[in-house]
């Protein structure tokens, strides 16, 4: 069997035996409830977490008190998800009561958001925004596989911290493998930026009818910067 024939099977082999994966899209290709948010100035920002091993950073700032944000929707009605540019995200109030009951993990704070201003990008309906929520995505200790998802680079990898896998200028990827199972059900792993969730979320989101909660599976989930 070819070295590539080899990587390709022990690919669909871990696939298989791990739970399905899905990369949490910030746009809804619907557009029926696409939501986005920014901060509304003046705003804080705290330090976000360093690398207990070699102490670098492994995200961008975090949005500190007070929370205060400006809605952008581009469809007729708001998201149960909104996204902005931090690694916060807002939920709805709806979206946070459901949370809190499903027993399902990888979520933290709950801290409610004064929205003070909406613009309306798309459908111009008049309904006010619910109660929004901001949460950040935890950190999990599953790690994200650069070989088996066919990751490429703009120059060889800088040395990378082996807890963190920081470092590099990527290219892109041909899909999202992962060298073990996160224990979590929507969380963000380590050597790679976006939000993951497993097939326990996308039962949650499904059952209940939440909007604005685009997934990818893993397997499709090619990127090229």
């Amino acid at each position: 069997m070819k070295a590539s024939e080899t990587r390709t099977w022990e690919i669909e082999r871990r696939t298989r035996e791990m739970k399905r994966i899905y990369l949490l899209e910030s746009t809804d290709p619907s557009y029926e409830a696409t939501t986005d948010f920014i901060q509304a100035e003046p705003h804080n920002v705290s330090d976000g977490p360093n690398c207990p091993a070699c102490g670098g950073p492994t995200g961008a700032f975090r949005w500190a008190p007070p929370l205060r944000a400006e809605l952008e929707t581009w469809g007729n009605r708001y998201g149960d998800m909104a996204f902005g540019p931090s690694e916060s995200m807002l939920l709805s109030e709806r979206f946070k009561e459901l949370w809190l009951k499903s027993g399902l993990m990888g979520l933290e704070g709950f801290e409610p958001v004064e929205i003070v201003k909406v613009v309306r990008r798309g459908k111009r309906f008049k309904d006010p925004p619910p109660a929004y929520f901001r949460v950040v995505p935890q950190r999990s200790q599953a790690a994200f596989d650069s070989v088996a998802s066919g990751e490429q680079w703009e120059e060889p990898p800088s040395p990378r911290c082996e807890v963190c896998r920081e470092g590099g200028n990527s290219k892109g990827w041909e899909r999202i493998v992962l060298e073990e199972e996160p224990r979590e059900n929507i969380c963000r792993v380590r050597g790679f930026g976006g939000v993951l969730v497993d097939e326990h979320f996308k039962r949650f989101v499904e059952e209940n009818g939440l909007l604005n909660c685009p997934l990818v599976p893993a397997e499709e989930a090619a990127h090229w910067f």
